[in-house]
């Protein structure tokens, strides 16, 4: 399958917008993926947003978006046919990069579009002097991009998230509530309001407040993580 066809294929999420990204302390690294103005690599460790914000890219700008770590079987052949998309987003770039075929193609690809003036935007788990790589021209041109960092929210962000998202609905979310949510569901903020969600809707279906027992019966069977001691 060639890569506009997998591009087709991917669907972004619906929750995947810089509205529904809760920021933190990475309010200077949201504005400028907003204005994007230069070929952009963006990094941070998991479950910082990396992901949601690369399709809020996409669905601002109105790029491609491939997730290179989920089709990395289909091979580099998986780069092909975009030279003309304006604009194109490669998540988990460092899944791939240590391979040399796929880091031959990845060079070629990003020299392509420097030189037709087309944007791009990249995501890695590292800054691409940490990252391994097949090679050494692809760190550098990874360096000659705008790098932006990722810095993970913390419990006291999370927690707020939760709140400030709760109380726009008109919800009431307990201390205890909020502690249960991010002790066993998936911390990422897509997965977060992903949650919250699902209990306003449950809510308004059984008129019911979000009292931990009937969070627990709405959420038990989604719980993604394991409780934090």
């Amino acid at each position: 399958m060639k890569g506009r066809q997998l591009a087709l294929a991917v669907q972004l999420r619906d929750t995947a917008s810089f509205e529904s990204y809760w920021p933190g302390g990475n309010d200077e690294t949201v504005a400028a993926l907003r204005e994007l103005r230069h070929p952009t690599l963006l990094y941070g460790p998991p479950q910082s947003g990396r992901t949601h914000l690369l399709q809020a890219v996409c669905r601002t700008h109105g790029g491609a978006y491939l997730p290179l770590r989920e089709i990395s079987g289909y091979g580099p052949e998986a780069l092909d046919g975009f030279d003309m998309q304006a604009l194109l987003v490669l998540d988990d770039l460092d899944a791939v990069a240590a391979d040399r075929e796929w880091a031959v193609a990845l060079l070629r690809l990003i020299d392509r579009r420097r030189a037709a003036g087309q944007s791009f935007v990249l995501s890695t788990g590292a800054p691409p002097e940490h990252l391994t790589l097949a090679l050494a021209d692809l760190r550098t041109r990874l360096a000659a991009c705008v790098v932006l960092g990722l810095m993970p929210m913390s419990d006291a962000e999370r927690a707020a998230l939760l709140q400030a998202r709760a109380q726009a609905r008109g919800l009431t979310l307990g201390d205890d509530v909020t502690r249960w949510m991010l002790n066993t569901q998936a911390r990422t903020t897509g997965a977060l309001v992903d949650a919250l969600d699902a209990l306003d809707r449950a809510s308004l279906r059984e008129k019911r407040r979000l009292t931990l027992p009937f969070v627990q019966s709405v959420l038990g069977n989604t719980a993604k993580a394991e409780p934090l001691p």
